[in-house]
């Protein structure tokens, strides 16, 4: 995913106009030409977090698969 780098003192001084290109791409913040932190709009904070949900199920899934299978009549039930 691309994004955009901001300085750390830019961060302050543009703050109303980095939350408005957010709408588009995430920002990397950069101190001492390091990132160190990213921003995400609200939007895809939430995406990210209902993908690593989906992650997390499909591995829950798998590892279920994996374990020992009982045989059930379902008339018994």
């Amino acid at each position: 995913m691309k994004h955009s780098k901001i300085s750390i003192s830019n961060l302050r001084k543009n703050l109303n106009d980095i939350i408005e290109q957010l709408r588009s791409s995430p920002v990397a913040i950069y101190n001492s030409k390091k990132p160190v932190a990213y921003i995400l709009s609200a939007n895809s904070y939430e995406s990210l977090l209902e993908r690593l949900d989906d992650i997390d199920l499909n591995e829950l899934a798998k590892s279920r698969l994996q374990g020992k299978r009982v045989q059930v009549d379902l008339s018994t039930l």
